[in-house]
């Protein structure tokens, strides 16, 4: 039996968050409007369609990989809670 390597499996996880990343950012582009694009959606679908629970900082990353890939603007990062920026 195969036995998938932490590398093997890190690669197909990124693969199946891109491919979630890329469907929100395109149902928002198809409605003319991807600014409205959530990390919220990415990190709903993420477990609704791969039962992987992840951040809201890995999700804008995510996020962010799919609307470059398309051209569109960057999301900031979210500042920090309980702490100043240095």
């Amino acid at each position: 039996m195969f036995k998938p390597t932490g590398r093997r499996r890190a690669f197909h996880q990124h693969q199946r968050m891109m491919r979630v990343a890329f469907k929100v950012v395109g149902r928002h582009a198809t409605c003319g409007d991807p600014d409205t694009a959530s990390t919220a959606e990415i990190v709903a679908l993420a477990f609704g369609e791969h039962q992987l629970r992840i951040t809201d900082a890995e999700a804008l990353d995510y996020l962010n990989a799919a609307l470059a890939d398309r051209g569109y603007p960057l999301r900031p990062a979210a500042p920090q809670a309980g702490g100043e920026e240095q």
